[in-house]
């Protein structure tokens, strides 16, 4: 009984375990496909930007451009294609990043991921999804934040993102831009002179303060996107692999055999007969199916063995009970 007890709590702690181990996999963020959108830096349909100076490497996306174009290279440019389709594939990201479980939720009121306490190290994030509580603005002190980590990072605000001048958003240990994803649902500010990282989903409007350096992109299909000398780069991102249909294999037709003429046998001599002596017959044993002696030593053995362990457990169980 004491032995049963044993080995029932050894597979209920190894079954927690395994369950334990499911529910860290379930709630680890992942990064969506970005589908068209992947190649924009600034996506809205407005487009602002009234002074030189604005440089821009990656797509521009508007229906309504600025009166000053930005410098840079862009893929894209206007409303031309993939315009209307990358609009489609930046929804598709949000409903995908918006369905993903909270790791962790802030309190209600208004948040400074910089200051916060309640998450963990100040000013310090690991990968995962940070949600705020109902109508609670985030923003970003000028102590600003460090992304820390390999992998991927959801902030998921219910009210608007701000951050104040000279604040900046670092990576750390492996964290990648790539991987960052902002979705407030009310406006983004980004103040003067901010560092900022990662792809920001609002089309509520984003305002990109002057002198910004942001690594991601603006997105704000159906919205209005504004900048001020501020310098955005689309980063480089590998693409998800599309696994390739395997073709349907197609049956190839038999080829007609053609007829083979049988050669024309060619006589040979006849051997003379060599006379040899007749071998002398061994009777063997007869055939009873059983393997050669070695097969069955080596299978008395185990059986032996087996039948040892067996009766020494017996011995023991005994003599507990004895005692």
């Amino acid at each position: 009984m004491k032995m049963f007890s044993k080995v029932s709590a050894v597979i209920v702690a190894v079954v927690f375990m395994l369950g334990l181990a499911g529910l860290i996999t379930v709630l680890a963020a992942e990064t969506p496909t970005l589908g068209t959108s992947v190649t924009y830096s600034v996506l809205g349909s407005t487009y602002t930007n009234t002074a030189a100076g604005t440089l821009i490497n990656g797509g521009v996306g508007f229906t309504t451009g600025p009166a000053v174009a930005p410098e840079g290279t862009h893929t894209n440019y206007g409303s031309v294609a993939p315009y209307a389709t990358a609009g489609i594939d930046q929804g598709t990201a949000l409903t995908n990043l918006n369905s993903q479980p909270c790791t962790f939720t802030f309190a209600n009121g208004a948040i400074d991921l910089a200051t916060d306490t309640t998450h963990g190290p100040i000013g310090v994030y690991a990968p995962g999804v940070y949600c705020t509580g109902a109508a609670s603005a985030a923003s970003i002190g000028t102590a600003g934040i460090t992304l820390s980590g390999s992998g991927t990072y959801i902030f998921r605000i219910n009210g608007a993102l701000t951050s104040v001048a000279n604040s900046n958003v670092t990576l750390a240990n492996g964290a990648s831009a790539c991987d960052v994803f902002w979705t407030p649902t009310a406006a983004t500010t980004l103040g003067a002179d901010t560092t900022f990282v990662g792809t920001n989903i609002d089309d509520a409007g984003i305002t990109v303060g002057a002198n910004t350096t942001w690594t991601g992109r603006a997105l704000a299909f159906g919205g209005t996107v504004t900048t001020n000398t501020d310098t955005i780069n689309t980063p480089v991102c590998s693409v998800p692999v599309t696994p390739t249909p395997t073709p349907t294999p197609v049956s190839t037709p038999t080829p007609a055999q053609t007829p083979i003429t049988a050669p024309v046998p060619t006589p040979t001599p006849t051997p003379t007969p060599v006379v040899t002596s007749a071998p002398i017959s061994v009777p063997s044993l007869p055939n009873t199916g059983i393997a050669p002696d070695e097969n069955i030593n080596a299978l008395n053995i185990i059986i032996s063995a087996g039948v040892l362990v067996v009766l020494f457990s017996l011995y023991l169980a005994r003599r507990k009970q004895l005692i």
